[in-house]
């Protein structure tokens, strides 16, 4: 579905420059998540370029797909959620993985976050982590 309206194209257009930054961010490519959505590489191509409108059910899946509430997709406020920075490609690939080990060594990644986090807390919170 093409875009006539001059506020409509430019809304599309932003919004298909977060799902780019968004995709780009999980380094996924076009066609991959395309192909994920049941979409053609050029329909998408579309999206992304802000030249289609997507069907609200193909925004809910885009949102689920790229991890992010379509609240962020819109470009809107949530109201629901407190802010928050998209994670790095590393970050999330980091995640990913601690998301695969066992239950036992998750755990234990767990707790050596949380100790490692309180440690630099109390530091900056006493001033001992000025410089």
């Amino acid at each position: 579905m093409s875009v006539s309206n001059e506020e409509d194209r430019a809304f599309l257009m932003a919004m298909g420059s977060r799902i780019a930054h968004l995709r780009m961010v999980h380094e996924i490519t076009q066609t991959r998540l395309a192909r994920a959505l049941g979409l053609s590489r050029q329909t998408f191509q579309g999206y992304e370029e802000g030249t289609r409108s997507m069907p609200v059910t193909t925004l809910v899946k885009m949102a689920f797909a790229l991890r992010v509430p379509v609240e962020e997709l819109l470009g809107v406020p949530s109201y629901t959620e407190t802010p928050r920075r998209s994670l790095t490609s590393t970050w999330y690939r980091r995640l990913q993985s601690i998301n695969e080990l066992p239950k036992v060594q998750q755990k234990v990644v767990a707790q050596m976050l949380d100790a490692l986090i309180a440690q630099a807390t109390s530091k900056t919170s006493n001033g001992e982590g000025e410089v």
